[in-house]
């Protein structure tokens, strides 16, 4: 009973870190000593069905509760500090970029790796121009359609890979891609219309978008490194256009602050120190297979 109670505890912890962007829940599991037997459960789970169901069951339980229960922190926050959160978010992206990049560069440069973060770089910037031409909203979306189901639902894929990797955010994938306050608004209010498409992502990434991601990274890590620098890299010019950010007011200079540090939380739990442990862990989970 004990044992099941620190798990829940655990899965709380775990889950309030997948719901801030820039700390990473696989980060938190490392700290927490789970990482492995996480990764263990989910990659074998059919192998010892019981065992591993006993396991993740509370996990998911407290990560579920952790979730919902800082939904209502995170969505008072965006909606009166609106820019102070944003530049927050925006420290965070600019503090994953050193890591990105020092994982980019473990293997020799090679210049077909910039096509890669040009391509993806152009996308983002794509996206925020078109966004501010047409219009659309930046804020929480409550009425699904087909696009939107579809956007949730891939974004859903590539948060789950993230957040199985130590040092990676699933929840700055949405900031990045645009649907983080709608998936948190969507929690807060139980919207199982809008978390569905989200969910079913979320459930494919876990199953099988780690496995391609992982592939990716084993035969092409530099180019694939240098693509996801070239999304975090494009996605800090929608958020800067997000935030509305001017000194005119008090926010601005709080604003500033929050920069700083979103910059400091994003490094230290994307340093060399923190990545190293995640690595040891990840060494001992492959010696037990």
């Amino acid at each position: 009973m004990m044992e099941f109670a620190v798990t829940i505890l655990c899965g709380v912890v775990i889950g309030i870190a997948e719901i801030i962007p820039g700390v990473s829940g696989g980060t938190l599991a490392v700290l927490l000593n789970i990482y492995d037997k996480l990764i263990g459960s989910i990659s074998r789970l059919t192998k010892n069905l019981k065992k591993n169901l006993l396991f993740l069951a509370p996990l998911v339980l407290g990560m579920g509760i952790g979730i919902f229960a800082f939904s209502f922190v995170i969505s008072f926050l965006l909606e009166h500090f609106p820019m102070a959160v944003n530049f927050f978010f925006l420290g965070l992206v600019i503090g994953i970029i050193p890591m990105l990049l020092r994982r980019a560069l473990e293997t020799p440069f090679k210049g077909v790796s910039l096509v890669g973060f040009v391509a993806m770089f152009g996308v983002m910037v794509l996206l925020a121009v078109v966004s501010s031409q047409s219009g659309a909203s930046t804020g929480a979306i409550e009425q699904l359609d087909l696009l939107l189901a579809v956007r949730l639902c891939l974004v859903g894929v590539l948060a789950a890979v993230c957040m199985i990797l130590p040092g990676i955010s699933g929840s700055m994938i949405m900031v990045i891609f645009g649907t983080y306050e709608t998936v948190v608004n969507a929690v807060k209010n139980l919207n199982i219309l809008v978390l569905l498409p989200v969910g079913i992502g979320v459930l494919a990434g876990l199953l099988f978008g780690a496995k391609l991601v992982d592939f990716c990274l084993r035969r092409f890590p530099q180019f694939t490194y240098f693509a996801i620098l070239g999304l975090v890299g494009g996605s800090a010019i929608p958020i800067f256009m997000k935030a509305g950010f001017t000194l005119s007011v008090a926010e601005g200079w709080v604003a500033l602050l929050m920069l700083a540090a979103g910059v400091l939380v994003s490094l230290f739990f994307t340093s060399e120190r923190m990545q190293n442990k995640g690595s040891k862990q990840e060494l001992k989970e492959e010696n037990a297979d």
